[in-house]
Parts: structure tokens; sequence; C-alpha cells
């Protein structure tokens, strides 16, 4: 499924054509807390360099955490949330999690990748819903070993046509399997990880989900603030 901005085929997945290879999720260490000390790894109260592994669990009461996955991706855990550290993804359990950079999360069967990308997941406490935000780049929800998962272990042959230097535009899954989830927009998947419903957000309700996360004392880097600040002002 393509994105709704129209700019799959345009621009979205420009990048995509070399696509980066999403991290294997095995440690989460924690760098930063605010708001209190209501952080735990199985149950243990945790501190900064703390770090929860493979088959652990981390979780935050009223205190909101800054981590780093596998020394690759920024990732901010909103208050009352709790992630599972997977062996090839990470699983958001409860609450919601903004990540900025090469990790996979499981979404029920399905595995959400990203190719340079800073993405929202959060999980509605109703029905068990994902919801997922894309601030800049391109997101994509699919099978794990499905077309982008493929693609990263054999990527496509360059075009003849193409002009050197220029990247190569590609259409995507051809087998409409895999939902894309550009900038501006965000997507709602099943507690299975099957599609629900996507949707384009304002300028004004990105940057309050972006607030639920950051704050004078937690902040992302410059460099990925930009990128996100430049995404969000081409949104209406």
């Amino acid at each position: 499924m393509a994105c709704l901005t129209g700019a799959l085929l345009s621009g979205c997945l420009l990048a995509a054509a070399a696509p980066a290879d999403a991290a294997v999720f095995q440690s989460a260490q924690i760098r930063k807390i605010v708001e209190g000390k209501e952080v735990y790894i199985n149950g243990k109260t945790a501190k900064v360099k703390d770090t929860a592994r493979s088959g652990q669990q981390l979780r935050t009461g009223r205190s909101r955490v800054e981590l780093l996955f596998d020394n690759k991706s920024i990732g901010f855990l909103g208050r009352s949330s709790v992630i599972t550290v997977g062996s090839q993804c990470m699983k958001l359990d409860r609450g919601a999690v903004l990540v900025s950079g090469p990790q996979k999360t499981c979404l029920g069967t399905k595995v959400l990748g990203v190719t340079g990308t800073t993405t929202i997941v959060s999980k509605d406490a109703n029905n068990d819903a994902y919801n997922v935000i894309t601030l800049e780049g391109t997101a994509y929800v699919g099978d794990p070993d499905g077309f982008e998962e493929n693609l990263k272990i054999k990527p496509p042959e360059p075009s003849q046509s193409s002009t050197p230097g220029t990247p190569e535009v590609r259409p995507g899954d051809p087998s409409g399997r895999t939902t894309y989830i550009c900038g501006c927009e965000v997507a709602q998947f099943s507690a299975n990880g099957e599609f629900n419903r996507q949707a384009v957000l304002s300028r004004s309700q990105l940057l309050a989900a972006v607030n639920r996360f950051t704050s004078s004392d937690l902040q992302l880097p410059p460099e990925v603030s930009q990128r996100i600040q430049q995404s969000i002002s081409r949104c209406q």
C-alpha cells in the first residue's frame, strides 16, 4: 500500500534504492532519565548506563527515558511504557516510543522497518492496536520475510537508463502486502500487525506528538531535530 501523500514514487523511496540494514535489537542502554527515577529492567530499578538485553523488559512509570539501541539508534521511551528486547526487533508492550535510526519494531506478526527514518510507535490500551507516525523519511510494515526485508539481502539491479549518480526510484512491493508510511502520515495496525487504516496528520498534530517525548531537559540530536522540522514544514 502506497503513501497517502503521493510521495512514494516521487521522493519518499528515493533513498530506499539502497536500503540501510535495520539493526538486530539486542540491547537498549539508558542514556538519560527525566522526571523522577521510575525506570525498571525486569522489575528492578534501573539507572543511567544500565542496559536491557535480549529477553529483558524495560519499563517506565512517570519518568521518560533516552535510550541507545545497539549503539546505533536513538530512542525516547514515554511515560508508562514497556518495551521488550528481542533477538531481531523491539516489541512495544504498552505506551509509546520514538525511534530515530535503523531499528526494527515488531508489530504482532509483522515488522516495522525504516530507511533512515524517525518514527513514533504507540500501542492503544483499549484495543491493543499499534499506531505508527513517520516524522521524517519512510517507514514500512510488512512480513518478516517480505519484499523489503528480502531487498536488504539482494538489492535491485540499477536501471540501465538511470543517470549516473541519480538515486534509483522504485515502485515498492508489487504484491501490495507492504504498507508504506511517509512523512506527515500515521497508520494503524491490529494487535497482529494487520493494516487497519491510514491518514495524513497536520503540522500541529505532528508537533504535539513530538512534544510528548521532548522537553528542555530531553532533546533530540540537532541533526535529527532539523530533519524532522524540515519534514513537518511540508505538511499541511
